[in-house]
């Protein structure tokens, strides 16, 4: 199957197909994006992934939702993040607002639902003493919807507080009246040398003779290139490597176990039983690369980098013999740490009946032969002991 990689441009809102769960893997159920949009129509799902429509009014509830970083808004994460160092006074506490809040505020969004963890706890990071998420009800907003996402995120930045063994009051809710959000300007000798960086930008590379002005000539289009090639690449999910940065550089941080659901946090920690036949499927599809095999000799281990895997489940999906279970709870602690945790470390052998691979130490015969035999078995000893109470009605 052929399947092109799309990465829109035309909307508020762009997709990097390759790191959407419904495009590597048609049996995704994930719709994320979709249940956090306010506006009907502006998210489509489809078998090749998501899909912004121009309908988009770019409120990022999306961008905020996808826990694979599929989904780029044009002012991207380090922009907003460089706002934010930008507005932070020392020892003060960071207010961000959404342009229906009433006050003045250090960072006014389009909506909050924009947040991603990683810009919650950036103020933090940066040494102010709190944040604040000023909510003026939401009930009453137009993009009411996409209000859980916000305090989801709300939520999961309080426990990554705990578990940084930080006061999870650190991050607040300030429940403010309706109105029209002031954002606070930048001082002066800020905007100043802003100003100077991107001259400084321009100039070198005007410098660097690399600057082209000449019309620009469309490209021919080639061949989409073939989906067994595309699903090869794993690409960074932005998303996760800003949170692993902010984490790592919290002041003050003291690394604490924090077991929360799974079912609440994109995260997820994995369980490989003695099914698995070392076919490498979920590894491939895997849209954040988080899992990694090698080969030891006859021994095939496959890994978990604990700290990339986003909880989108495709491993649990795609694997035809069902042997990945995802926990129900997960320890935020792993965020931290960046365990690579060993799921499976078993010797390879060839099935002494269908002549496939498969793992075991002992096992004369793969899962799927074994499971044959057994209901081979069973049916023979319903017909030797007469056949089932039914058959003799």
């Amino acid at each position: 199957m052929d399947k092109p990689v799309n990465i829109q441009s035309d909307a508020a809102v762009r997709v990097e197909s390759t790191l959407c769960a419904r495009f590597r893997c048609t049996k995704s159920q994930c719709a994320a994006c979709a249940v956090v949009c306010p506006v009907p129509g502006a998210v489509r799902l489809a078998e090749e992934g998501a899909a912004i429509t121009a309908a988009c009014i770019g409120c990022g509830a999306c961008v905020s939702a996808c826990p694979n970083g599929a989904l780029r808004a044009l002012e991207d994460d380090a922009r907003v993040a460089q706002r934010i160092r930008e507005r932070v006074q020392p020892g003060a506490v960071f207010r961000i607002a959404c342009s229906r809040a009433q006050g003045r505020a250090d960072l006014v969004l389009s909506c909050l639902s924009r947040l991603t963890e990683a810009l919650v706890l950036e103020p933090i990071r940066s040494g102010a003493a709190g944040v604040e998420l000023m909510d003026p009800d939401c009930s009453a907003c137009g993009l009411g919807k996409a209000a859980p996402q916000w305090e989801k995120v709300m939520g999961f930045a309080e426990a990554l507080c705990a578990s940084a063994g930080l006061a999870p009051e650190r991050v607040a809710r300030l429940r403010v009246t309706s109105g029209k959000a002031e954002e606070t300007r930048l001082p002066a000798q800020a905007a100043n040398s802003r100003r100077a960086m991107f001259r400084g930008l321009a100039e070198r590379w005007k410098a660097s003779g690399e600057a082209d002005v000449s019309p620009a000539v469309e490209a021919e289009p080639g061949p989409p290139e073939p989906f067994r090639e595309i699903v090869q690449r794993h690409s960074a999910n932005p998303k996760r490597t800003d949170l692993l940065q902010v984490l790592a550089a919290l002041p003050g941080a003291t690394v604490a176990s924090k077991v929360v659901l799974a079912a609440t946090v994109p995260l997820a920690q994995l369980e490989v039983d003695s099914r698995c036949v070392g076919c490498n499927v979920c590894e491939t599809l895997c849209p954040v690369g988080a899992l990694k095999h090698r080969e030891e000799g006859a021994t095939y281990v496959l890994e978990l980098d604990a700290a990339r895997c986003t909880g989108c489940r495709v491993c649990e999906v795609v694997c035809y013999h069902q042997a990945i279970h995802v926990r129900e709870t997960v320890d935020l602690a792993v965020l931290f740490e960046h365990p690579r945790v060993t799921l499976i470390a078993a010797s390879r052998r060839t099935c002494r009946a269908c002549r496939e691979c498969f793992l075991g130490d002992s096992a004369e015969l793969c899962p799927a032969c074994r499971a044959s035999g057994d209901r081979r078995d069973a049916i023979a000893r319903r017909f030797f002991l007469g056949g089932n109470q039914s058959d003799r009605s």
